[in-house]
């Protein structure tokens, strides 16, 4: 059953809070369009419209609503009228309420969170169109501490509030400002988005943040989601018809046995959401999120519907760290903790490809952002605080770029879809890196092989094969030099300053444990400048790498890519100068494992192989070696059927 509580309070009867003009009618809007008009698809026997409501009123309401019914798997609670923050709780004030005595005769979040959490709801939407209401989203730590609610019942909430915690909520010609921008989302007046036929109150709230800027209060989105997207209201602009809201996640259960297996882990993924305005540590939050959804793979739509609603609440929150670089990887990491059920099940598949186009989205944002940086300073990618040790780390920045570039491209090969305005960005940023970081395109990691690999792979259908040519001789030129001597993948900053001291002072092997060995750069590096017709270059570099290990690590099962630890493969681990002599001799190495790509049966999904970039991409001690075999070229098969 699906309920909306909407509550507006324009009376009061306790100075100072003064009687108001807009509440009850925001209340009844919203209530007219989600109820009446069957909008939100709510019951309309359950669903209240309370105005002006005292305390006792509300609480009685809320009672017979959450208590007395049938399971609600869907609540929206709308609230305008006056609230405030008070000894560190945000409080919503009705009719009687006491501004002094506000533990009485006030509502408060703490209270409202422990009603949801005894009702199990399984989603809940709060908007708050009331000052200070920013308050209920920077004080998460005490409302939603998942301590005293996670593991009890609900774990899915987005919220919008109107303001910031020291902003006023603003009305004018009987309608609140953050209403009427909800309203016109809501109504189709501004797009939110045109493919799913259900609005997550989470993108609808980003929306009414942006287009309300610079009107004296900034509305604040914020939501975890751990069952899936939360459904606040039908889409009128959905472009495949008026379908039903539940069309957007078919077969979800909500009572779902598999729920438990996320219930399990709600401190785990606590403390991933919440460090998010810090970093995001993609290895760690895969290691959280891929086991829940291995164990949920004989449920696939609950799998799918987790790992998009975690996608939108996640993107969200970490939309306060300004770099669209950083969303596409929280996206990535998303469609990566699918990969084990993507060679068996058409729902996740399709859940990949959806979040694999958002990681385009996202990229092509955050190449916007980068043109604009390169438009101040042909230096941005230099970080001003880093001192030395960007003579490490800024390499790997650089080639990161690259490889999330390149990327994007696979997406769009493999998905059969188009990224014309994509390219012509990437291009763009292509040529600039080339022209003034050459000095930085230096091998000092094996950690550069997947992304480099991910760039080289698609530098044709970016017409930057120029660029490429120049990027790998760079490579091989200093790899030559340092007797392909390079750092392991996953250096920290100290063993990173041992590694560049060592090699600045020639000498490397005081630091041997920080080495690559065997090296995957290397032999990528010879196999690309062998496809774009350099081999005479590399085969004649050969005797400089004389004696080097080299290895190419090939998974039994790519659905496993994604894995901290991939427990089956074969290592082909070649030393040059002992088994192969020359780039002939790595070739016909090289024709023995691309035939076993060629016809492997894991990789046929499109959606296996975008997500096994992304892999690679986010946890770069694996390479996607099928990006230069004839997988990368073959024609998209069908996907699974579903279980």
């Amino acid at each position: 059953m699906r309920v909306l509580i909407s509550i507006g309070c324009d009376i009061y009867k306790n100075p100072p809070l003064e009687t108001l003009k807009g509440a009850e009618n925001d209340a009844s809007v919203v209530f007219e369009h989600l109820v009446t008009n069957s909008w939100g698809e709510y019951d309309k026997e359950n669903s209240k419209l309370l105005l002006s409501p005292s305390i006792s009123t509300l609480r009685s309401t809320v009672e017979t609503v959450l208590f007395s019914g049938e399971p609600i798997e869907e609540l929206t609670v709308f609230f305008a009228g006056h609230g405030g923050v008070k000894d560190g709780t945000y409080f919503l004030c009705l009719k009687d309420t006491d501004v002094d005595r506000m533990s009485l005769n006030a509502l408060s979040m703490t209270q409202l969170f422990a009603w949801i959490t005894e009702a199990r709801i399984g989603h809940t939407n709060l908007v708050i169109d009331a000052c200070q209401s920013g308050g209920v989203v920077h004080d998460v730590g005490v409302l939603l501490n998942p301590n005293v609610i996670g593991k009890a019942g609900s774990l899915a909430i987005s919220i919008l509030a109107a303001s910031g915690s020291d902003e006023y909520a603003q009305e004018s010609d009987g309608a609140g400002h953050c209403t009427t921008a909800l309203m016109s989302c809501l109504k189709g007046n501004t797009i939110v988005q045109t493919t799913r036929p259900s609005f997550d109150l989470v993108e609808v709230g980003q929306v009414v943040s942006r287009t309300m800027q610079g009107n004296q209060q900034t509305p604040v989105c914020w939501g975890i989601n751990l069952f899936g997207i939360s459904q606040l209201a039908k889409n009128p602009c959905f472009s495949g018809g008026n379908a039903h809201i539940s069309a957007t996640f078919p077969g979800l259960a909500a009572d779902s046995a598999g729920n438990e297996h996320i219930r399990e882990a709600s401190d785990a993924i606590w403390e991933q959401y919440l460090s998010l305005t810090r970093e995001f540590d993609a290895g760690r939050f895969l290691d959280v999120i891929q086991p829940i959804c291995i164990k949920l793979k004989s449920e696939p739509a609950v799998a799918a519907t987790f790992v998009m609603g975690l996608s939108a609440t996640f993107g969200a929150r970490s939309a306060t760290m300004n770099d669209s670089f950083e969303i596409a990887r929280i996206q990535s990491a998303c469609a990566v903790a699918l990969l084990p059920l993507a060679g068996s099940n058409a729902i996740c598949c399709d859940a990949i490809l959806q979040l694999a186009e958002k990681v385009v989205g996202s990229l092509g944002q955050g190449l916007q952002e980068l043109l604009a940086e390169f438009e101040k300073s042909t230096y941005a990618l230099l970080f001003s605080s880093a001192g030395i040790a960007d003579f490490y780390f800024l390499p790997l920045r650089v080639m990161s770029v690259l490889g999330w570039i390149g990327a994007a491209i696979h997406v769009e090969i493999f998905s059969g879809g188009s990224a014309s305005t994509f390219n012509a960005k990437a291009a763009e940023v292509v040529r600039l890196i080339v022209s003034h970081y050459s000095n930085s395109i230096v091998p000092v990691s094996d950690e550069l092989t997947p992304f480099y690999l991910s760039f080289a792979s698609a530098a044709k259908a970016l017409g930057c094969e120029e660029e490429l040519e120049t990027i790998s001789c760079l490579l091989l030129r200093i790899l030559h030099d340092r007797g392909a001597r390079l750092a392991a993948s996953g250096l920290n900053g100290d063993e990173a300053l041992r590694f560049l001291t060592a090699v600045a002072e020639g000498r490397s092997d005081d630091c041997r444990n920080l080495l690559a060995n065997p090296t995957s750069l290397l032999p990528a590096v010879l196999l690309v400048m062998n496809q774009i017709g350099l081999s005479d270059m590399s085969d004649g570099a050969m005797k400089g790498f004389d004696h080097t290990n080299i290895n190419l690590f090939i998974p039994v099962d790519f659905t496993e890519f994604g894995a901290n630890l991939i427990e089956e493969g074969t290592n082909f681990s070649l030393n040059i100068g002992h088994t192969i002599f020359s780039i002939s001799d790595l070739l016909v190495e090289w024709a023995k494992i691309e035939h076993g790509l060629i016809s492997d049966a894991t990789l046929v999904p499109p959606a296996v192989k975008i997500a096994c970039v992304l892999a690679s991409l986010l946890r770069p001690d694996r390479v996607p070696w099928f990006l230069l075999s004839g997988q990368q070229a073959k024609s998209s098969a069908s996907s699974p059927d579903a279980e």
